[in-house]
């Protein structure tokens, strides 16, 4: 009888143990997944690394289009053509967020 009472105790003492390890293994896992989301570099936003735009304006008498002060087309579109208000905003300069916007005016602007 007492040798019943030793192995229920046995038995409870493994499983007792087992509970233990099983709560050690969720510690570790729950810190080491905190730590990796700690870690993690943050996410720059698309605003931050977006290249600069293009500006068109008039030079000569013709437009060209720039991008951070430096030119990159120059067009043979004569801005004398073209409609007042047109003249005067490439005058301050027109900026074109853009690829896409670019080929828009140029398309616009060279019919």
């Amino acid at each position: 009888m007492l040798q019943g009472f030793y192995m229920l105790a046995l038995q409870r003492a493994r499983r007792q143990r087992r509970i233990a390890l099983l709560f050690c293994i969720a510690a570790v896992l729950s810190a080491f997944f905190a730590l990796r989301a700690w870690f993690v570099p943050q996410a720059v936003p698309a605003s931050t690394t977006a290249v600069q735009p293009y500006i068109a304006q008039i030079e000569d008498g013709r437009l060209v289009v720039s991008r951070e002060g430096e030119i990159v087309l120059r067009t043979e579109i004569d801005v004398r053509t073209l409609p007042e208000a047109d003249r005067e905003a490439l005058g301050h300069g027109v900026i074109l967020s853009d690829a896409q916007a670019l080929a828009s005016l140029l398309e616009d602007y060279g019919s």
